[in-house]
C-alpha cells in the first residue's frame, strides 16, 4: 500500500470511528431526551364472550406507568392523553403505576388522569402497581389522590359499568408484588355469565383470571421492555412482566394486552420501544382479538 493509500486508509478508518461514536451517542440522547416524550396511540380489538353481542362497539381507553416524578411531568402524560381524548372512548381504565420515587406526586399524577376520565360518558376505574403501593401509607395516599379526581380504584374488587347497550363487568386485581392480589375475591361477585374484563398491573398472571371466567385482561408493568436491542430484545424485565412483556398475547385460551405505558423508570431510556396509550375495541364473538392500525 502506498503512503497516499495508507494516508486515505487511516483517514477514512478515523472519520468510520467517529461516525459510529457519533451514532451512538446520538441514538443515547434520543433514547434519553427524544423517545420518552413521543407517544403513541395504539389500537387492539378485543372478542365479547357469547351472549354480549350488544357490547359490540364500546371504545376503552387504556392507561398505565405514567410514573409521574423526576423523570415524567404531568405535561409529558397529557401528551399522551390527549392522543386518547381525541378518540372519544367510552370508558377510562388505568393499570397502575402512577408514580415513581414518592407519593408526593399522587396529586399532580391524578390530575392529569382525572382530566381524561371527566371527558367520557362512562367514568374512570383503575388498579394500583407496585409503585403505588409498598411503604406504609403509600397505597391509601395515592388511592385517595385517584378517587379524589373521580376515578374508582379497585383493589380486588369488581364493578358493574351499564352501558345502555349491556352491562360490562371490570375486575379489578390489588397489585401482586407489594400488595396482596386476590382474584378469587375480586371475582366473587360476578355473576357466572358476566362479560368481564380483567384489570391487574402485572400480566404474568393472567392465567388466572382468564380460569375465574374473564374474556380478556389489560396489564401494565413490563414498559415493553424500555430499552429493545435489535436481535436482542428487551434488555431487562421486572418480575411478573417477563412472560407477556407487550402487545397482544394469549393466557390460557384468554387475550391479554400489555401496554408499554406512558413513563420511564430507570434507567430513564427507551429504544425501540416509544410509551403509548391503547384504546380498545370490543367487537363480536366471532372476531378474533388483533390489533390493528
Amino acid at each position: 500500500m502506498g503512503v497516499t493509500n495508507r494516508r486515505s486508509f487511516a483517514v477514512g478508518g478515523l472519520l468510520g470511528g467517529l461516525g459510529t461514536v457519533g451514532l451512538a451517542g446520538l441514538q443515547v440522547y434520543e433514547a434519553y431526551a427524544l423517545n420518552p416524550f413521543t407517544p403513541q396511540l395504539e389500537r387492539v380489538a378485543l372478542p365479547l364472550p357469547v351472549g354480549h353481542e350488544s357490547l359490540a362497539g364500546l371504545t376503552i381507553g387504556f392507561v398505565a406507568d405514567t410514573h409521574v416524578g423526576p423523570y415524567v411531568a404531568p405535561e409529558d402524560v397529557f401528551r399522551a392523553t390527549t392522543l386518547l381524548a381525541r378518540e372519544r372512548p367510552d370508558i377510562v381504565l388505568l393499570g397502575g403505576d402512577y408514580i415513581s420515587a414518592s407519593p408526593r406526586f399522587a396529586a399532580p399524577a391524578a390530575a392529569v388522569l382525572g382530566e381524561l376520565v371527566r371527558a367520557v360518558p362512562l367514568g374512570g376505574y383503575a388498579v394500583l402497581g407496585n409503585h403505588d403501593a409498598g411503604e406504609r401509607g403509600r397505597a391509601e395516599r395515592v388511592t385517595a389522590a385517584l378517587e379524589g379526581a373521580g376515578i374508582r380504584v379497585l383493589r380486588n374488587a369488581s364493578t358493574a359499568i351499564h352501558t345502555g347497550r349491556g352491562t360490562l363487568w371490570i375486575a379489578g386485581v390489588d397489585e401482586a408484588l407489594m400488595a396482596r392480589a386476590n382474584p378469587q375475591v375480586t371475582f366473587a361477585g360476578i355473576p357466572s355469565d358476566a362479560a368481564v374484563l380483567a384489570l391487574w398491573h402485572e400480566p404474568d398472571y393472567a392465567d388466572r383470571t382468564a380460569a375465574l371466567g374473564a374474556f380478556a385482561q389489560l396489564s401494565g408493568h413490563s414498559h415493553g421492555g424500555q430499552v429493545r436491542l435489535p436481535g436482542i430484545g428487551p434488555l431487562m424485565l421486572p418480575l411478573g412482566g417477563q412472560r407477556y412483556v407487550m402487545g397482544l398475547n394469549e393466557a390460557g385460551g384468554m387475550p391479554v394486552y400489555t401496554t408499554r405505558g406512558v413513563g420511564v423508570f430507570l434507567p430513564p431510556f427507551r429504544y425501540n420501544c416509544p410509551p403509548e396509550v391503547t384504546l380498545v375495541s370490543l367487537v363480536a364473538p366471532s372476531t378474533g382479538a388483533h390489533t390493528t392500525t
